[in-house]
């Protein structure tokens, strides 16, 4: 417990070191304007049905949605689940950066998921607010820094505080591309993640076993040993998976594209079902740690599949809120 009373996250690195196929899902913050109990409605939802932890986006595609911290303390404090908060740096200084990290650690959120963050949609060209990051890396830096007790100087020099400084204990992510558009790039831009801090990746959204194979391979051929989560969804109908395909430049392997069916066929949704449970198999056999499912507005996809690979794990949330508590000694 900190002194201003909010419990510390469980990190997540923690988590996925217990072993097995741990399960987790992402999440969306409600529009602004719009009533946020639909959102905590999806968020009990998710971890009714197994979700071990959740992550909430931040201002994704330069949307207007604000609330991305107080949704990651609600599902820590209100739920007992440890949250990833999304913290992009698109824009703000790095002394922005600093004052918001420490809102974060004060209410004892844990687990940061470095990102620079995404332009606004249809904008081609972007660039970088002056004084602030190009690159993520650079902002997982300044977060390892201040884990270190390593603060920005203060204008007029010295540094600050001067006495003492506080060391935070952020668990640090990152997002990581295996079907980049470069071969090169994909593997030198998370590596340099890694080697500024980052303790374990989250995919692009991913559909391919064999791409995901050939990262981890590539990735540990330069040294990366961190554990990669596959970010996913439900693919509901073969038109869908060809527009998300088209979208993000990602592969949909033909036999899944085959295993689904048309959006107007009856069964469309037992085939999506039956062709993920297949999939998620795959990138287990692959090296999977787990699954990181992209919700967006499925959530009854994303439940189904959660008591699916749940039904057979040992422990209760009782159990996983007393091993919480032993590590955390509160």
């Amino acid at each position: 417990m900190n002194t201003l009373g909010y419990r510390p996250d469980q990190k997540i690195t923690d988590v996925i070191g217990r072993g097995g196929f741990t399960l987790s899902a992402e999440v969306i913050p409600p529009r602004n304007g719009t009533d946020e109990a639909k959102a905590l409605d999806q968020i009990q939802k998710l971890i009714g049905c197994g979700a071990e932890f959740l992550s909430v986006t931040k201002g994704a595609g330069g949307s207007l949605r604000g609330g991305s911290l107080p949704i990651a303390h609600a599902i820590k404090d209100r739920f007992g689940v440890p949250c990833i908060a999304h913290f992009t740096c698109r824009d703000i200084t790095p002394e922005e950066v600093e004052n918001q990290l420490m809102d974060h650690h004060y209410f004892g959120i844990r687990n940061i998921l470095g990102l620079r963050g995404d332009p606004p949609q249809g904008q081609a060209e972007w660039v970088a607010r002056e004084g602030s990051y190009n690159y993520a890396y650079q902002l997982i830096d300044q977060i390892r820094r201040l884990n270190d007790g390593k603060y920005l100087e203060r204008k007029g020099g010295g540094p600050a505080p001067e006495n003492d400084p506080v060391k935070t204990d952020f668990c640090i992510g990152a997002a990581c591309y295996p079907e980049h558009s470069d071969p090169k790039e994909r593997i030198e831009f998370f590596k340099l993640k890694i080697d500024h801090g980052a303790e374990y990746g989250i995919t692009q959204m991913i559909f391919d076993p064999d791409a995901y194979s050939d990262f981890l391979d590539k990735s540990a051929r330069v040294g990366v040993s961190v554990p990669i989560l596959p970010g996913t969804r439900v693919l509901k109908t073969k038109d869908q998976a060809i527009r998300m395909g088209e979208r993000f430049g990602i592969s949909i392997p033909k036999d899944y594209l085959t295993s689904l069916k048309e959006k107007d066929h009856p069964d469309s949704m037992r085939y999506a079902l039956d062709a993920f449970y297949d999939f998620a198999e795959k990138m287990r056999a692959a090296g999977a740690p787990g699954m990181h499912l992209y919700v967006i507005a499925d959530t009854e996809g994303s439940c189904a599949v959660l008591r699916h690979f749940g039904k057979d794990r040992t422990g209760s949330k009782a159990q996983r809120a007393e091993s919480h508590e032993a590590q955390t000694g509160v």
